[in-house]
């Protein structure tokens, strides 16, 4: 166990040397930004896209005969669409015959889009040589939209040294930002208090918020009060009575935040069942306030609370109890004595008793055998569950249950079977022995 926390301390002590770092280079960047900013900045001509935000598709276009009318049409299904992982160089070998051979068929924002498509696909080299075959074949040069999309967010983390260089080469070639470099770049940012920085800072340069409104809530409902993210709202034309369900589990997010469970689960039933709102629960909905009882080490309520949303809102949620409690608590929990009959239980949810087979991946056992070879469980097989572990599943469910359908996150207010049954599977933190000096010393 000492150990365990010992690792922890080490982690923790290093994340905050690369947080310090990170928010350097990010401030660095927003210095950039409003250098290469006129007082007010023009809408770009090119469309804002997020590649990370693109609808899934299977199957790859068939290749068509390149001509005029429809090679646009084909560049824009290869780019605009996720595919599988291993259909990259596929798509990356059409687009580049595309380029070598019919360049000057090849419309601006297709372009654009190729290069973005290599830039997201972290295959910048590729990128750039397309901007170059560009330049050469065409009247198309390396202007702001190119930059643009060479500045945004990639599949992998931000790395900020090339758009520091791309930033100072847009200065050099007398550039100037336009809506477009705002938006990717704040996409691109990796801390929350640098993205509403950002963002703070769109009015004062003319700057419309809303292509990246519904990122920005995300990031606010994480820091603000449910007013403010309301008056966040409304400045972009919504209220609780025009909300989708994103929306609202932002909102509701910001209820959890301020310890409100009651009003947020009021607020999301009221939406919910008045007809006249888009806004209705989903999958979203019951995660974000299960993530939230995860992050306070209340297992106990997770379960709970999975009860009485099942029961207010006739759906099943059990398989995505299980998924948040296995991949954002059991591996990083402090250990307690069920943790084995409870892990293979929630296993079990997923891999025996539902249609979703597939949400767990290898990761999720390799991370569950490391975590029990740990704390001294060496044979541990999670997908091996046995009578009694389902036993003591099924008494879970049904014992940990608010009375009278009335939420009672507060665990001394529950009864005592409810309370014995959560002290089963709640962590209780042993006394260290060692003051912090003894600790430092040893590590290093």
């Amino acid at each position: 166990m000492l150990i365990a926390s010992r690792l922890r301390f080490r982690a923790f002590s290093t994340s905050i040397r690369a947080l310090n770092s990170v928010v350097d280079l990010e401030g660095h960047v927003i210095s950039l930004l409003r250098t290469v900013s006129p007082p007010t900045v023009p809408p770009a001509a090119v469309k804002y896209k997020e590649f990370a935000d693109r609808s899934k598709r299977w199957l790859l276009p068939q290749v068509p005969d390149l001509d005029e009318s429809v090679v646009n049409k084909y560049v824009f299904e290869l780019t605009n669409y996720s595919y599988a992982p291993e259909t990259f160089s596929t798509v990356k070998d059409q687009l580049l015959a595309i380029v070598e051979s019919v360049p000057d068929l090849i419309s601006k924002q297709s372009f654009v889009d190729i290069v973005q498509y290599f830039h997201f696909n972290m295959d910048d080299s590729t990128a750039n040589e397309v901007i170059t075959q560009m330049e050469r074949t065409t009247s198309f040069q390396l202007d702001i939209d190119f930059h643009n999309v060479l500045l945004a967010f990639t599949a992998t983390k931000t790395v900020y040294q090339p758009r520091i260089d791309r930033l100072q080469q847009i200065q050099t070639q007398g550039l100037s930002a336009n809506a477009n470099t705002w938006y990717y770049l704040y996409r691109a940012l990796r801390t929350g208090s640098k993205r509403l920085e950002l963002l703070d800072l769109m009015p004062e340069y003319g700057i419309s918020q809303k292509p990246v409104f519904f990122s920005a809530a995300h990031e606010l409902s994480k820091r603000s009060t449910h007013e403010q993210l309301l008056d966040f709202y409304a400045q972009n034309g919504y209220t609780l009575q025009n909300i989708n369900s994103y929306l609202l589990n932002r909102l509701a997010a910001t209820f959890l935040n301020e310890r409100n469970v009651m009003g947020a689960f009021e607020l999301v039933k009221r939406i919910h069942f008045d007809n006249s709102i888009p806004a209705t629960v989903n999958m979203g909905t019951y995660s974000t306030f299960n993530k939230h009882f995860l992050a306070e080490n209340q297992v106990y309520n997770s379960i709970a609370f999975c009860n009485e949303f099942q029961y207010v809102f006739r759906k099943k949620f059990s398989h995505i109890m299980a998924l948040d409690i296995i991949n954002g608590y059991l591996s990083s929990c402090t250990y307690f004595e069920k943790w084995p009959q409870l892990t293979r239980y929630l296993v079990n949810i997923l891999v025996n008793n539902t249609t979703q087979k597939n949400f767990l991946l290898p990761r999720h056992f390799k991370v569950l055998a490391n975590y029990a070879r740990l704390h001294g469980l060496d044979e541990f097989k999670c997908r091996k569950v046995e009578v009694e572990d389902l036993a003591f599943g099924q008494k879970l469910i049904n014992t940990l249950r608010w009375e009278n359908h009335r939420l009672c996150p507060e665990l001394e207010e529950n009864n005592t079977s409810f309370i014995e049954m959560a002290n089963q599977i709640t962590p209780h933190q042993p006394q260290d022995q060692l003051d912090p000096s003894q600790i430092l010393r040893k590590i290093h």
